[in-house]
């Protein structure tokens, strides 16, 4: 059994624990005395359908390169931020919390444990036991408390945006509107951030009822139970969102009447946990990593790996929470944002919006591996989502075919670049990365279909129009690296030409078209154009960021983007020139890092396993165990943000670490480091393959798996016991 244990209750939101079903998504903080259960539902956003798309970009678009192409970088920077800019998107709104308020229980021995292994969590106190989990099968979030002696209390509940509360006989309502415009957190000075003027931005509901034994007494804005010795509280979450490119439901009365028919049945616990517990498993079972991790003491070990006492059952813990997040964060409904589906704040980090120049597409790296292709579904729709916007921003923007989309993507699939500096806000590939990242998993579990193909198919006709030639070369032109600038002629700028991740991301697209395409056209055009590509270069430090040997200002930039190459693309692999160039740039940046950024840790973890670099593995791992998780072990973000991207790109790190594949070729314990040189890990996925495997003392000693796969003869024992294994010599 693995799960998570703590002995005593949260304080703080950092402390409680999450579970969700992919739409609704709760936080329980376990209070002995008052428990407090915050409630999201991955539907509730801020505003409505805009158009921020820019007419006077296309033309702004052809005198940002004339200027770049005549040094002055500068000054086209200028004219990108001031001429090429549309709107901030829209952020992800917290629905509200419930408080419950005991009498008569005592808090005598606590304990609260989530288990992985079902996904309820459990809530021990004196002669009290409470249960908490969120079914998928049944679309409601449970909470019971049982006890051998009769107790009472009260539930009331409060929301940070604009709602009511009312009570029905045994049921209690919060319901209201989200705001029509929430600004950025980053905006610190703007006047009235959070506005309600227009009336146009979605209801929402969340409804309870109460079963029990006791007596149910209403008033007008809470309920009392009295004299029981069992209370279920069964929640449901609904929202007006209609789709991304509909306006929403403003009547927050009509989605309470849907919610009120919802909870008029009469709920049967035990079958509802049971049908919970059997569509969990079903997932949660497929794959395993067994590294000693059974029933943990999250602060013990956390604690303990601050002080530097690393233990590998803290390893195994992390990444099985990273798994058990991407359950209850992903199912049908929106794909996880910065946050998952767990947000606290009207003006969350960064809007907890999809940020796709890395985070967005972090949140899945190692989804499909452990077999969760089900739990990508709603970041696939997405995408899809964002494919048909994005053509609309194509056109109108640059003139051009295919699809575009930029940084910061909402609900409303906002796919125009924000307002801001050109380091972030310029980002018209992102809308490459995200099809790179569909088609990955999609041929990793052997599933491509129509719309993959359509969807690979758009990005790459974006990229063959918006290529344009500078020195006899095709090249990505205004071409920016993720968030960060370079110096040219001593003024810092963040556009220039041909940035090793815009032309990666170009290689990739184009290498998926070539593999899944049927048009010929269109495979002819790719085929001519891949031959004149802007070549990678070398630069002092390493691979080149830009062409011409620009580099990053900051010589330890969070930001691997240059190296999307190696990882999570595989254009450049182990053997050509460029991966050295590539190496020597990661280890100057690794060698220069000082932050604490979690997703950054993970996508360095990543690409350390690539390079088959056990030593910086093993710093980074120690790094972002001690410094990049908080109590409750979420991601970490300076100064005091929670992303989910650190968690689950965790379980990415690990993965590689674990296992990779180059061309069709499987290695395994690439970068397994000392701490983890014994374990064992069954169900992963490779290119359609489901493979098991054990290990002892660094060496493998059993593969199994269920069809034909190459994989290299490096890390093997030499009495290895293999089924459908083909080992490829040194």
């Amino acid at each position: 059994m693995s799960s998570l244990v703590y002995n005593s209750p949260a304080k703080k939101w950092t402390q409680a624990l999450p579970l969700g079903n992919g739409k609704t998504a709760v936080m329980v903080f376990g209070g002995d005395r008052v428990e407090r259960i915050d409630f999201n539902d991955s539907e509730f956003w801020s505003g409505y359908p805009k158009n921020h798309d820019n007419v006077n970009s296309a033309k702004a678009l052809k005198k940002v390169r004339e200027l770049i192409f005549n040094g002055k970088y500068s000054e086209a920077n200028s004219l990108v931020a001031s001429s090429m800019t549309g709107n901030y998107s829209e952020a992800f709104m917290p629905i509200g919390s419930l408080k419950i308020k005991f009498i008569g229980t005592t808090t005598t021995n606590y304990t609260r444990k989530l288990s992985f292994d079902d996904a309820v969590m459990t809530i021990n106190s004196g002669n009290t036991k409470r249960e908490c989990f969120v079914s998928y099968p049944h679309k409601v979030s449970v909470y019971k408390i049982s006890s051998k002696n009769r107790f009472s209390l009260s539930l009331s509940a409060s929301t940070k945006v604009k709602g009511e509360v009312n009570t029905e006989k045994d049921m209690l309502f919060l319901h209201g509107n989200a705001p029509d415009f929430a600004a950025p957190n980053y905006l610190w000075t703007k006047l009235f951030p959070i506005r309600y003027n227009e009336g146009k931005a979605m209801a929402f509901t969340l409804g309870v009822k109460v079963q029990t034994d006791g007596k149910i007494v209403s008033k007008n804005h809470s309920i009392k139970v009295e004299n029981a010795t069992f209370v279920e509280l069964y929640a449901i979450t609904k929202t007006g969102f209609n789709g991304y490119d509909k306006m929403p439901e403003v009547d927050s009365k009509k989605i309470r009447k849907i919610v009120r028919d919802n909870l008029k049945e009469i709920f049967d616990y035990d079958n509802i946990k049971s049908c919970h517990i059997k569509d969990y498993q079903n997932l949660w079972s497929r794959h395993s990593l067994d590294l000693g991790q059974r029933e943990c003491d999250g602060e013990r070990l956390l604690e303990l790996a601050k002080k530097g006492e690393l233990k590998k059952e803290f390893i195994g813990l992390l990444y099985d929470y990273g798994k058990y997040m991407t359950i209850q964060g992903s199912r049908d409904s929106q794909p996880m944002n910065l946050q998952g589906q767990w947000n606290n704040s009207v003006r969350p980090p960064w809007s907890s919006n999809l940020t796709t120049n890395i985070n967005a597409e972090m949140n899945y790296w190692g989804a499909s591996r452990v077999g969760l292709n089900e739990c990508i579904e709603p970041f696939y729709n997405a995408v899809y989502e964002i494919s048909k916007r994005g053509e609309a921003t194509s056109k109108t923007n640059f003139g051009m075919s295919g699809f575009t989309c930029n940084h910061n993507v909402d609900i409303w699939r906002n796919t125009s670049p924000v307002i801001g500096s050109p380091s972030y806000m310029y980002a018209p590939t992102c809308g490459v990365w995200l099809a790179n990242e569909m088609y990955t998993h999609k041929k990793n579990t052997n599933s491509i279909d129509k719309k993959t193909i359509e969807i690979v198919e758009s990005a790459t006709r974006f990229c063959l129009d918006y290529l344009t030639e500078y020195k006899e070369k095709l090249v990505i032109c205004p071409s920016t690296s993720a968030e960060t600038t370079f110096l040219a002629n001593g003024k810092s700028s963040a556009v220039g030409i041909a940035s090793s991740y815009d032309m990666s991301l170009v290689r990739q697209v184009m290498k998926n078209c070539l593999e899944c395409s049927e048009s010929a056209e269109l495979r002819h055009k790719v085929l001519n154009a891949q031959e004149k590509l802007y070549p990678y270069t070398k630069a002092d430090n390493g691979l080149s960021e830009w062409a011409d040997g620009f580099m990053s200002t900051e010589k330890g930039h969070r930001h691997f983007s240059p190296l999307y190459c190696v990882y999570p693309g595989n254009v450049v692999v182990e053997g050509d020139k460029e991966f050295d160039w590539a190496y020597e740039l990661f280890r100057y940046r690794m060698a220069h890092a000082h932050s604490a950024i979690g997703w950054s840790a993970a996508w360095g973890l990543c690409l350390a396993s690539k390079f088959k670099d056990k030593e910086l593995a093993n710093k980074i791992i120690a790094s972002f165990t001690s410094r990049s998780v908080l109590e409750n072990l979420f991601g970490y973000h300076p100064p005091t943000y929670f992303q989910i991207d650190a968690n689950l790109g965790f379980v990415a790190g690990v993965n590689e670490m674990l296992i990779t594949e180059d061309n069709g070729v499987v290695t395994l314990l690439p970068c397994a480091i000392n701490l983890i040189k014994d374990g064992a890990m069954s169900g992963v996925i490779v290119n359609g393959v489901k493979i098991d495997f054990i290990w002892k003392n660094g060496e493998v000693i059993s593969i199994v798996a269920d069809k034909e796969i190459s994989i290299k003869n490096i890390n093997l024992s030499d009495n290895i016991i293999t089924k459908n294994v083909n080992i490829l010599q040194k």
